[in-house]
């Protein structure tokens, strides 16, 4: 049976209740944020492989899936002990239970995986016989590939049983096998069959606990403590310029021939399957991240990878963005019961559900070849049908990101500038967006390059005769002063207080000196600079240059903001005080209101005028803001600390411990308020428990 019970299968799917395109599992993307976006499906099950399709007896839990460069399809039928081989149209074509070797007829035992290289030799893992079998892709033995021989010592664990679980040849027909029990990395086999050590050592990655632990344990702890091993390699595949693709847990590595992880990650988030905000779509809280069971390396520098987890496939392109999503588990015809691999047919996708017994082909959607087709013409240098085809994929999902980003780069190769821009914010492909706007920058300055000069001579025309004129103008004023003074009670003023922060900032230890003895300042000024202050913070979260700004504004809430400033700013006062009056402080609560205020001015002077600069900066000059903020924050924490020190009498050390013990403080009173609510809550249910249980019953 070929094409035509595949079909069959397909319309017996589609009548059992989804509807012509729905399908019984969730495609989804994230954005930037972390958020599951709801897609286009970009696969549908169009049918399924089992022994009643390929008119054989029932499959009995198949591990593997291999394409060859012909089209043929090879399927390990483990718990059977056999291979099928299918053509293009999914019509069976041979049985291969066993080999002819030399003389003997023989068997296999457990074949695990599978791979065809593009001379048509098929490779099997025979696990428990021990060993790799090459054949033709007529069932012919070509060789027996043992288990690894080296003459080093230790190079090999001490009674190492070798059962090997994966394979792939490269082109030059080196082997690389993936074994039980070995932590080193992948076997690679020379083209004779000759171990020749290995290659890409999974990572150990110790949690600083662990490393804590391990550093003050005895002797005798450290040697019952678990090894800390890495993980094992998963699967392993081969791109079409020879990398290796390897997987362990939900980290996705992409090996050159030194063994060197070279994959790119360019995107939202690196290629883990679900991100771990991505709860939306998870059927329960308890399944752990993305565990990722198998990959296929694809044309185009895309790659699949499958979910063990929740049985879904994940597809990226060479940058590390994330396609699409689609499958699930389940028991329908569409969904999986126990994924163990998949393989691709021109755009399909096959999966081996190992708990069905059976392979289930995915055909793709039109979205999907959309997707397929904006990537091979941007990499055939086709840019504007690349764009053209994006176009097409925004019609289909508008909130599909790497569209916005394909239609941007190819903007951006037609030096159209600011349209580029555009879609790179669209985006969120903030990397690209600066490259658009540097080569916009560049043009806008060359078209007014002279209206900028001009502005340039006036502005500082204006700045030297200003400079001249002032010590006239100052004289002249002292003079009038001079004559019209007359001595006052209170000679600070609500300006002149706040005119005296900038004497504060630059003369931290005269200044807070004068503020609490001289009374320079006023608890209006303060005041007001604190407002200044959250109205700052405000203004550098909502406007900010997109470059420098990761924020979701669309959940930007201005209260919420504005609290984040005054509320600390209170907690800061109130507990400061508490704690001081504990500890000889000579400060009143007005006096740590008046100084914390006042050290705050950098906060304004700097972040003000610079979130307006951000907005004209590239990401290559991101170096000069991410300094300014530093600047902000260690010269504000700077007068923050003299100002206590100052106003409370005290020496550095106990100024330092002070300071100190007032964040511990706010943290705990946060917990106190925070446990408090938690409390009203639980009672107030309670209550509105009982009261809906009376009326009820009443």
């Amino acid at each position: 049976m070929g094409r035509a019970a595949i079909w069959l299968s397909m319309a017996i799917i589609l009548l059992v209740g989804q509807g012509v395109y729905a399908a019984p599992y969730a495609s989804y993307t994230f954005d930037f944020y972390g958020n599951p976006v709801p897609a286009p499906q970009a696969y549908t099950a169009q049918g399924v492989l089992d022994g009643a399709s390929l008119g054989i007896s029932p499959l009995r839990e198949p591990r593997d899936v291999a394409v060859s460069p012909k089209g043929e399809i090879f399927i390990a039928d483990t718990g059977n002990n056999r291979i099928l081989r299918l053509d293009s149209d999914f019509a069976l074509i041979q049985v291969l239970d066993g080999f002819l070797n030399g003389e003997t007829w023989d068997t296999f035992s457990s074949p695990v995986a599978l791979y065809v290289t593009e001379r048509d030799r098929l490779y099997v893992a025979d696990r428990d016989n021990s060993r790799l079998v090459e054949l033709t892709a007529a069932g012919e033995l070509v060789r027996v590939i043992g288990p690894p021989q080296t003459d080093l010592k230790g190079t090999l664990p001490e009674n190492f049983n070798y059962r090997p679980f994966k394979v792939a040849v490269d082109q030059g027909g080196r082997i690389y096998v993936l074994a039980e029990g070995i932590y080193e990395g992948l076997l690679e086999f020379d083209v004779d069959g000759n171990f020749r050590g290995f290659l890409g050592a999974p990572l150990v990655r110790p949690t600083i606990l662990e490393r804590f632990w391990a550093k003050i344990a005895t002797r005798e702890q450290r040697s019952r403590m678990a090894l800390f091993l890495p993980t094992e390699y998963t699967t392993v595949d081969l791109d079409e310029r020879g990398f290796l693709y390897v997987a362990e847990a939900n980290q996705i590595r992409r090996l050159n021939p030194s063994g060197t992880d070279v994959l790119r990650k360019n995107g939202f988030f690196e290629p883990i399957g679900d991100v771990p905000t991505a709860r939306q779509y998870r059927k329960s809280e308890e399944i752990p991240s993305s565990s990722f069971i198998d990959i296929a390396a694809r044309p185009d520098g895309l790659y699949s990878v499958l979910d063990r987890q929740r049985g879904r496939i994940f597809t990226y392109e060479s940058d590390g963005h994330l396609l699409y999503v689609f499958g699930g588990l389940g028991t329908t015809q569409a969904t999986l019961r126990v994924p163990v691999a998949l393989d691709v047919l021109g755009e399909s996708i096959l999966v081996v559900d190992r708990g069905g017994n059976r392979v289930v082909v995915y055909e793709p959607t039109a979205y999907a070849q959309l997707i397929h087709g904006a990537i091979r013409e941007y990499q055939g240098g086709n840019y504007q049908g690349s764009a053209e085809l994006w176009g097409e994929v925004l019609r289909h999902n508008l909130n599909h990101d790497m569209a916005y980003t394909g239609i941007g780069t190819a903007l951006l190769r037609q030096d159209l500038f600011a349209e580029a821009m555009a879609n790179f914010r669209l985006g969120n492909n903030r990397e690209q967006y600066s490259k658009a706007f540097s080569l916009y920058r560049r043009e806008v300055m060359a078209a007014n390059f002279g209206k900028v000069m001009a502005g340039l001579l006036v502005i500082t025309g204006a700045i030297l005769v200003g400079v001249k004129l002032k010590p006239k103008l100052a004289a002249g004023q002292a003079e009038a002063a001079a004559s019209r003074y007359t001595p006052v009670k209170n000679p600070q003023g609500y300006w002149t207080s706040l005119i005296y922060a900038k004497h504060v900032i630059f003369h931290p230890y005269d200044g807070f000196w004068d503020l609490k003895h001289e009374k320079r300042g006023t608890l209006p000024g303060a005041l007001t600079i604190v407002g200044l202050v959250a109205l700052t913070y405000v203004v550098m979260r909502q406007y900010t240059g997109f470059i420098f700004n990761p924020r979701d504004l669309s959940q930007l809430n201005v209260v919420i903001e504005l609290l984040s400033v005054l509320v600390p700013f209170l907690l800061w006062a109130v507990v400061n005080w508490a704690l001081t009056t504990l500890m000889d402080g000579k400060g009143t609560f007005q006096d740590i209101v008046i100084a914390t205020a006042y050290a705050l001015v950098p906060f304004v002077l700097i972040n003000l005028p610079l979130t307006l600069v951000s907005n004209y900066l590239t990401l290559e000059e991101g170096t000069f803001y991410y300094f300014l903020n530093i600047c902000a924050a260690v010269w504000t924490v700077y007068l923050v600390f003299v100002g206590m020190m100052t106003i409370h009498d005290y020496e550095t050390g106990k100024n330092f411990w002070t300071c100190l013990l007032t964040i511990v403080g706010i943290g705990v009173v946060l917990f106190i308020a925070l446990l408090f609510v938690h409390v009203i809550n639980v009672v107030v249910g309670f209550i509105s428990s009982v009261y809906a249980e009376l009326v009820l019953r009443l």
